[in-house]
Order: structure tokens, then C-alpha cells, then sequence
């Protein structure tokens, strides 16, 4: 693999040859950087990341289905409830299918070069006002925590499960030695954007410096 490399992996559902390539293509990526574990953290990370993406289809769907709002609060919390009980009994087929009619996808977008390594993992759906602002909080919240034990004692709720996914994900980049500050996740243009930035070189600047100067 030489750099620069683009690749670019687009799915609905997250079935075995998809899982394989993203994970065949992370542990490439962790030969030719010689990072010990990055092949490991970079799978696990996104497995979390799209299955989220997914999962956030899938009730889209469910909610469409059975007449629930996204924006009245007492039917979003009584939908979420019954989706939160019926989520894993939603047959792979019909979710495959509804998602397919919703046209919903989630795209892996893995673009590095030898400054800096990009990962993107993109859902054409926007986040809900809601949506957004627990990520931020639980984001924020995973930065401050020394440990997964420490996050859900003090930070984790019921809402929609205890955000243990998203703190996993910024205690991996803390045990990697890079900053969890630079992962984001922001509305981009009719889509859901979570992005990860590894720095390959000690003087690079990261995107939201370049863009505030």
C-alpha cells in the first residue's frame, strides 16, 4: 500500500464479507504504519461507529413503521422504548429490505497520506436535534473519565443505552497515544458524519485548526 490511499466501503447491513474487508483493509494499514494494535482499535472503532449508523436507520424505520414521531418527545420516548425491546428480533431480511426502500446507507471512507490517517463513517440521515446533543455531552464526558468503570458509574443513563460505545471509542485513542478531541461527530450536508483523525507527524494541525485560521 503506498500513500496517499483513498478507499471508500459502502453498506446497509453489516454482514461477515463486509466486516472482513474493513478489518483486512485496518490490519493493511497497521503494517504499513507499524503502530502495534492500530489494525485492532481502527476495526473495533468502526464496527461501533457503523453499527451505531445502522442501528439509527433501522429506527427510522421502526418509527415509520409503527407511527411514531421524531419530534414530539412523549411519542419519540414511548417508540424508542418498544424499539429498544424489539431491536434485535427485527429479522436481517426485512431490515435489509426497509432499509433498501429508505434508501439508507452508511459509507466507510478511509483516506490517508503521510501526514495524517482520516476515517469517516457517513449515514445519510441528519442527526436529531436531540441526537446530537446527547453525543456531544456523552463525547465530552468520555474525554473525562480515566476508565469505561468510571464513565458508566458517573456519566452513563438509560436514554438509548449508556453511551459505553462512544466512551470505548475515546478511551482506545487515549490508550493508542493520539488525542480524543480530534473525533467528531457533526451534521455535514443531508448526513451524519463521525470522524476520526490520527496525526502521522508531530507538527501536523488538525482539520479544525486549518478551518479556524
Amino acid at each position: 500500500m503506498k500513500f496517499p490511499v483513498t478507499k471508500t466501503i459502502k453498506l446497509r447491513l453489516l454482514d461477515d464479507p463486509t466486516k472482513d474487508m474493513i478489518k483486512n483493509l485496518f490490519y493493511e494499514i497497521e503494517g504499513q504504519l507499524k503502530i502495534e494494535g492500530l489494525g485492532y482499535t481502527l476495526f473495533y472503532v468502526v464496527m461501533e461507529l457503523v453499527s451505531n449508523a445502522v442501528r439509527a436507520n433501522l429506527k427510522r424505520f421502526y418509527f415509520k413503521q409503527h407511527g411514531y414521531s421524531l419530534t414530539d418527545p412523549d411519542s419519540y420516548q414511548t417508540g424508542l422504548t418498544a424499539f429498544k425491546r424489539d431491536y434485535l428480533r427485527i429479522d436481517a431480511d426485512i431490515s435489509a429490505a426497509a432499509l433498501d426502500e429508505l434508501d439508507f446507507q452508511v459509507t466507510v471512507r478511509v483516506d490517508i497520506n503521510n501526514d495524517r490517517l482520516l476515517i469517516f463513517v457517513e449515514n445519510n440521515i441528519i442527526l436529531l436535534e436531540e441526537e446530537e446533543k446527547r453525543i456531544r455531552t456523552k463525547l465530552a464526558s468520555a474525554c473525562e473519565a480515566k476508565d469505561i468503570i468510571e464513565f458508566s458509574v458517573m456519566y452513563g443513563d438509560e436514554t438509548e443505552g449508556k453511551g459505553l460505545g462512544l466512551a470505548m471509542i475515546v478511551l482506545l485513542i487515549k490508550d493508542m497515544g493520539f488525542d480524543p478531541g480530534y473525533f467528531r461527530v457533526y451534521p455535514g450536508d443531508k448526513k451524519t458524519v463521525a470522524r476520526l483523525e490520527f496525526p502521522l507527524r508531530k507538527d501536523y494541525k488538525p482539520i479544525r485548526e486549518l478551518h479556524s485560521a
